[in-house]
């Protein structure tokens, strides 16, 4: 598996973009269905060096009320993904759907996809207001868990939306951070992490609002529902779908696991042109000055017993680690923290040599 592996991005099988337009008018969630083919994608792989893509169906969630037709569309998607994996097996793997909230249906599709070359699978935040994470779809987790499946969330609208505000903003801009955030407290309360820990879990857009609320909801969420909230963002993946430079991924990478930090391009969805773009901060990253600073709290380290014996000195290598974390834009970007998030962390999860 040679090249950038990209674990988020999306194709749309006529079975789901036939479902949209009979069901929802005028753009879903505001933002224009893409159109999409094969060679599209692989034609954005070849221009930008990525070797793999992960596969896999983007918002809203196909369920619209019918259980027939949402069980049709998710295998007949499957099969889709399981068909240009086969027609493209170095450059295509593929993300399995599940007909949720249908639980024995899902744990049934759960073994067919697993039957059929998935690579894992993708589930909605919500669907039909259910969200990830309730105790209703435990019969699912425990069958994930037990393949110690990959699980890819993807956002949906939030299942309420205020009245009278940002009327005109589609809901990829701003809704979907929020049903992001609030799957993840969701898990935090029902302690998924500590009943599925198999699962590996990947969040999506750089964990949304996360980094900003760790702080502020971490204790409340000790307390009353007695997670460790540090604990689960240092247990989970994230994928770098959208714009995460210059404050959000470095934000992130002070409280999670830099070795769980995954490339996605989020095409086609993202216009191919700002996908390059946003990929480009990566790979052209000049990391001089990110290696200075890391060589600096190094040195400074080495002095460890020396600033034990002056007090007024002792804080000095927790502040510069301290602003080696909060590096601002792709500063933060050491070769070989480059190399982890476009390759490495990918192949150790998928288990490629």
């Amino acid at each position: 598996m040679n090249g950038i592996i990209d674990v988020h991005t999306h194709y749309l099988p006529q079975v789901y973009t036939d479902a949209l337009k009979r069901h929802i008018p005028g753009d879903p969630d505001g933002w224009p269905t893409p159109a999409w083919t094969p060679e599209l994608t692989l034609d954005f792989m070849a221009k930008n060096k990525i070797g793999y893509s992960l596969l896999s169906l983007s918002s809203p969630h196909f369920n619209f009320g019918d259980r027939q037709e949402t069980l049709d569309i998710a295998r007949q998607a499957n099969a889709e993904g399981e068909r240009l994996a086969i027609a493209h097996p170095e450059q295509f793997g593929y993300l399995a759907s599940l007909p949720l909230p249908y639980v024995n249906d899902s744990v049934a599709e759960i073994n067919w996809a697993l039957s059929n070359r998935a690579r894992g699978f993708t589930v909605p935040t919500n669907t039909r207001g259910i969200y990830f994470g309730s105790p209703i779809f435990d019969e699912v987790y425990a069958q994930l868990n037990a393949a110690k499946a990959i699980v890819a969330l993807h956002p949906n609208q939030p299942a309420a939306l205020p009245q009278n505000v940002n009327i005109d903003m589609p809901t990829p801009l701003m809704g979907f951070f929020f049903d992001t955030t609030m799957t993840f407290m969701n898990l935090l309360q029902y302690h998924f992490f500590d009943r599925f820990p198999d699962i590996k879990l990947i969040v999506p857009h750089a964990g949304a609002f996360l980094g900003i609320l760790a702080d502020r909801d971490a204790a409340f969420v000790k307390e009353q529902y007695h997670s460790d909230m540090f604990a689960a963002l240092q247990h989970v993946y994230f994928d770098t779908a959208g714009a995460v430079f210059p404050r959000q991924l470095p934000m992130l990478l002070t409280l999670t696991d830099e070795h769980h930090i995954l490339y996605g391009s989020d095409i086609p969805y993202t216009d191919l042109q700002l996908s390059s773009q946003l990929l480009s901060v990566i790979t052209t990253a000049n990391a001089k000055q990110a290696q200075q600073k890391l060589r600096l709290v190094k040195t400074a380290h080495h002095f460890d017993h020396f600033f034990e014996h002056h007090a007024k000195l002792d804080q000095i290598p927790t502040l510069l680690t301290m602003v080696t974390q909060m590096m601002t834009g792709a500063e933060i970007l050491t070769p070989t923290l480059k190399q982890e998030i476009l390759t490495d962390n990918a192949k150790a999860l998928l288990g490629c040599d």
